[in-house]
Formats: structure tokens, sequence, C-alpha cells
């Protein structure tokens, strides 16, 4: 019999706890590694990593790979956009958005919920899920008989706790305080997912996020007292963490409440999103300091995200602008209705008004009246471009800014974006690029800075027009390789092991004798991101935007292959990760 399942022979080991590089072998026994040295033992397979670094799997801290992964093998068990990128843990549930609990009467509204805050198509969702559950236990049952590709990581999602327990209507009314009863059953609840393995709980204030007909959100409405009470939950068990959007408070919370709940549960908190806005260019200044002054007191970690945010879109795809009122109100209901509104001369103005000078997405910090973080300018029409066409008698416009044409036709810029679309049955593509993050030098600090987690996915929502499951890639290709903002060893520190701590995994996210073997092995020169594509393989047969990577020779999930070279293996080692496994003893 071989000693190992697998031996890993002659890379370049770096580990994932900033110790340095090494080269060494590594050899994996039942799921785990076993040895790391200069190992002479055989094997069932060995593989010849020499001019390859070998590392820690990746963790994605920000995902909504919630759907897809209760599919099983009829959606996306390996949470591909991730998955293909290095990634062998994803974290779900986050933004107190999710599936668990709901009663077997209120999916579909649940889905509905999801189809507009996050862009997974209503289609899909009916076509993908396997519905087998109504508690958020049973939830994390299914995910763990179901199949995995990845490890999976789930928080308890605020929102549907407080629909299940106060009912989809009043869940979102401002007007509508729970009862004392009330706040007792969500406690319970919270209570009983932690209890279950859940990763703590998760809430958004975003207005970038909306109800399926455009309302509020249960987390929107929420109280501050009603959190603080499941942070004291939290609290009992002292493991896992707690996640959330920023955003526009309905209660004027801004982030002091963040450290508040923080200290409350006694816990990691992170939160989305520290970005550079060319709009208020010095706000991630001000957010890194507050953070810096925070940590002195708990432990608080904004996300990153690496990436230029850019992204391509068609306005057939409902909840873009959700947090600007008239986009809001003219992009709900059917799609002919959306185009009827869309078209609506007495409407332009006001989504003109909108559009130029909108409320920023990102929090502020105290020290500005109006609290906010500034104004975000929404689209730079110089640089946003006509991607694709559906008329023939418009293929002319292919490849021209919007700024261009409009110019031309003697229209303002929305005019003529929302003229063709309508033309077009809202199908016209547009691409967004020099948005968000278009600053080098501001998101070098952002990244070099030591409290903030290296993400963010946003994996398996948005699937139409966002693709940041890149990130690990381009973090290791662009950040690391070419503009050495910071050592390999470091890197791999921040993708694994600091991720992991700050939300409570431990058992894996660095190598050594007794950790799981989720391993990735790469070519450092060779890796790169491919360029983005469109591929039908939603569960209904629908498109979703991807972006793969080259590079990677193999990715290890629990000391399967589950992608050699690229090529998916059919191997579903992963596992359902549960919060009270990590706690040592």
């Amino acid at each position: 019999m071989a000693d190992y399942d697998l031996l890993i022979k002659n890379g370049t080991i770096v580990d994932g706890m900033r110790m340095p590089a090494f080269r060494g072998d590594i050899g994996i026994r039942g799921g785990k590694i076993v040895a790391i040295g200069n190992l002479k033992e055989t094997a069932a397979r060995t593989i010849d990593a020499a001019g390859m670094v070998v590392a820690p799997g990746f963790i994605d801290v920000h995902t909504h790979y919630d759907a897809a992964l209760s599919g099983g093998t009829r959606w996306d068990p390996y949470a591909s956009l991730s998955g293909w990128h290095g990634v062998t843990t994803v974290a779900i549930g986050n933004c107190g958005f999710g599936f668990a609990p709901v009663k077997p009467e209120d999916r579909e509204r649940a889905m509905l919920r999801m189809e507009r805050t996050e862009s997974i198509p209503l289609s899909c969702m009916k076509a993908g899920m396997r519905w087998d559950w109504v508690t958020f236990p049973e939830y994390l049952d299914s995910l763990e008989r179901g199949g995995l590709g990845v490890n999976a990581a789930s928080l308890v999602p605020y929102s549907p706790v407080r629909a299940y327990v106060m009912g989809n209507d009043a869940a979102r009314d401002p007007k509508h305080m729970p009862s004392t009863e009330d706040i007792a059953a969500m406690k319970h609840i919270v209570r009983e997912g932690l209890k279950a393995g859940g990763f703590g709980f998760s809430g958004s204030f975003s207005m970038a996020n909306r109800d399926y007909d455009g309302g509020y959100l249960p987390t929107h409405v929420a109280t501050r007292e009603e959190f603080l009470e499941m942070a004291k939950v939290v609290r009992e068990f002292n493991r896992g963490s707690i996640e959330w959007t920023m955003g526009h408070s309905l209660q004027g919370l801004g982030m002091d409440f963040l450290l508040e709940m923080a200290k409350t549960s006694g816990r990691p908190l992170n939160w989305n999103a520290v970005i550079h806005d060319p709009s208020n260019p010095d706000n991630w200044k001000k957010l890194l300091q507050w953070t810096e002054n925070a940590y002195r007191e708990a432990a608080i970690f904004p996300v990153n995200i690496c990436v230029p945010i850019e992204f391509e879109f068609k306005l057939e795809t409902i909840g873009l602008f959700d947090q600007l009122p008239a986009w809001n109100e003219a992009t709900i209901g059917t799609l002919e209705e959306r185009k009827a509104k869309l078209a609506d001369p007495g409407r332009r103005a006001a989504l003109k008004k909108d559009m130029e000078a909108p409320p920023t997405v990102m929090p502020g910090v105290r020290g500005r009246e109006d609290g906010e973080a500034g104004q975000l300018s929404m689209f730079k029409w110089e640089s946003t471009f006509i991607d694709d066409v559906y008329l023939d008698k418009n293929k002319q416009l292919k490849g021209r800014t919007v700024a261009e044409v409009a110019k031309e036709q003697g229209k303002h810029p929305i005019d003529f974006m929302l003229d063709i679309s309508v033309e077009e049955d809202l199908k016209t593509e547009f691409a967004m690029l020099d948005f968000i993050n278009n600053d080098e030098q501001a998101l070098t600090e952002i990244i070099k800075h030591p409290l903030t987690l290296i993400g963010s996915s946003d994996g398996g929502a948005h699937t139409k027009f966002l693709t940041f499951g890149r990130y690990p890639t381009h973090f290791l290709a662009h950040w690391v390789r070419d503009k050495h903002v910071m050592s390999l060893e470091e890197a791999h520190w921040r993708l694994s092991t600091m991720v992991g701590w700050a939300i409570g995994i431990r058992d894996r996210g660095w190598l050594r004798e007794g950790m799981a073997a989720d391993i990735v092995v790469y070519d450092l020169e060779k890796l790169k991101v491919k360029p983005m594509e469109t591929v039908r393989d939603l569960p209904d047969g629908d498109w979703r935007r991807v972006q793969k990577a080259e590079g990677y020779r193999y990715i290890i999930v629990n000391g399967q292959i589950t992608f050699e070279d690229d090529v998916c293996s059919g191997a579903l080692p992963g596992k359902l990760l549960r919060s009270y496994d990590q706690v040592p003893g």
C-alpha cells in the first residue's frame, strides 16, 4: 500500500504563514497534509511541481453561491467563477441574503428577492435549486449531502430570518416594528443556525440592493437595538463573525455602528467595501484611518476590491441602479412596462438628475455634514462603449462611445442610451470602463493596508455583468508579480490565512501537517486572467459572463484534484464547513 494518496514533489512551498518560501514536498493522506519536507515515500499519485508555486487554496470571503451550490451537480458545485481561480473555500450567506429559513409557500418570493438584489435569474433558480429544506440547519444539511467541489462556510442571512418570523411584507415595512416575541423568535433562529454550524450572521444597508418590487429589504428597516440583540447571540458561541454591507442606513447608522456590533459580539466583523471613488478621491483614506482607530477596540476588517470595477451590461437586467430612485421606479415591472417607462419623456429629467449626481453606494465617515462619501458620477460617457447591438441597422455603432454618438445625434447621453435600448428591446450591450478603482496608486495603498481583506468576488451574483471572481489571479499576476506591491509570502497569507481568521475558519488556509489539503499549484509567470466571455451553462440554459484563468496546474480540495491544467476532474471533495468544527479541542 502506498504511503500517501497524493505526493506533490519539488515545488516552491509558500505556506500561508509568511515563512520564507522553500523547495520541498507535501504528502497527503485522507484529505489532510501528513508530511512536509524531502519525502521519499511512495504515493498512489505523484505530481511534479518543479518550477511551480505550491500554496494554500484561496478563501473567498464574499460570495453569493447560496443558490448555485444548493443545486449540486445540476448547477455549479465548483463555484466556478471563483473555483477556476484557485479558490477552494467560499463564504456564503453574505449581505443578509439567502434562502434559509424559508417556508415552502415563500420559496418563489425568496427567489424573486434574490433575482433583483443579486441579478440571478428567477428561471435559473427555479430550474437549479433543490429546495429540500425549510430551516437554516436543514439548508446546511442539504448542502452537505448535495455534492460540493469547493468547501462552503455559511453565515445566517438576516433578511430571510426576519421574513420568516414577521412575514415578507411586515419584515420590510419601516412602520412595522417587531414585537418582543418576534425578537425572541429571531434570536432563536440565529442561535439555532450557529448551533448547526453557521459562521455568524450578515446584513446590509445598501440601497443598491432592493426587494423584487424595488422596495426595501428586511435589513434596511431593522433597528440598531434589534441587530445588537443578534450580535449578543454570536457572543454566546464565541465563533464565526459578522459580515455587513454598508450604505445609506434608514436609521442613520454609520461606521460607528459596526464597531458597536463587533464589540457586542466579541467576534471579528468584515464590511464591504473600501474602494477608490474618483468623485471623492480621499474617502478611502478616511475609511482606513477609521478602521485603524476602531481596530484598537475590536477586530474590524474592510474588504477591498483589488480589481478595476468595470462591467458590461444590458438594461434588460434588473436591479442595476436601484440606489437611484427614478431608475428604481422605472425598472420595476415586466419587460414591456420597463420599456414604456424608460421611453417616457416625462421621466427623462428625473432619470438624468439621478444619474448625474447620485448618492454613493459606499459609506462615509464623520466629519462631513451629509455623512456620505460624496457624489458618485454613475457614468463617464466618454469611456462607456456600445459593446454590442441587437438590430442590424445599428451595427455601425459598435465600439463607439456613448458620448461620441450622442453628440453626433444631438442628444443627451442618457437620452441616446435609453433610446437605443428601448428600440432594441433593452438588449443593447454597453461596456462601462474606467469607473471605480481606476487610480492604481490609491488602490496600491488600499491593498497593502494591513487590515484590508483581499477580495471581493461577489461570485454567483450579478451573473450578466460582473466577473470579480478573477480577483486572486489578478492579485497574484498584476499586483504581486508585475507591480511588486508585496512579497509572495505576504500575498498568500492575505489570500488565505488572514481571511480564514477573520471569518472563523481554522482548519485550512495554511500548509502544515494536520491541516486540510486545500492546495493550489501554479506557474506564476504564466498566471493570467482570460478575456471575458459568455457561456450558456446555467440550469435553464441561460447565459452568464465568465472569466477563466491560465497558469493553475492543479487545484486540490481536501486532497483531491478538482482542476488539472484548467480542466475539471469531476471530483466532488468539497465539504460543508461547520463553525463548531473550527474550535480547538
